[in-house]
């Protein structure tokens, strides 16, 4: 009887172990893999929201920059069309052939200014390759 004993207690020993060895250490080394990508995913997670909320801060100063360009938008449009009003109650050939000297003063002036900036481009330029 204590044989068969000893055999049954062997026999339990050696079908725990082998149950140990085949079930739970397996189970041990893959809770520890799900562990680690546990926490590369959190950090990954971390990363991602980090990422979002400077994107969104980035977006708020877009924004802020989209609105303020947009104001000065509609000031230089504002401008442009109180120029061009301006132009529009002026007959410019009516007051070229009624005082002539004066348009021919101011655009020979401004035609003498650009060419002026052109010739002294050019010097700079041309005294740059030298």
């Amino acid at each position: 009887m204590s044989k068969i004993l000893m055999g049954v207690i062997s026999a339990m020993a050696v079908t725990g172990y082998a149950y140990y060895f085949l079930t739970v250490a397996p189970l041990k080394v893959q809770n520890q893999e799900l562990r680690d990508m546990n926490t590369a995913q959190q950090l990954t997670i971390e990363t991602q929201k980090d990422t979002i909320s400077s994107i969104q801060n980035n977006l708020k100063v877009a924004q802020e920059s989209l609105t303020t360009l947009s104001t000065q938008n509609q000031q230089y449009e504002s401008q442009m069309a109180e120029y061009l009003d301006i132009f529009r109650r002026h007959n410019l050939a009516k007051l070229a052939s009624a005082k002539p000297g004066l348009i021919t003063k101011k655009a020979n002036a401004r035609t003498q200014e650009v060419f002026d900036a052109i010739e002294a481009d050019t010097q700079r330029i041309s005294n740059l390759n030298n």
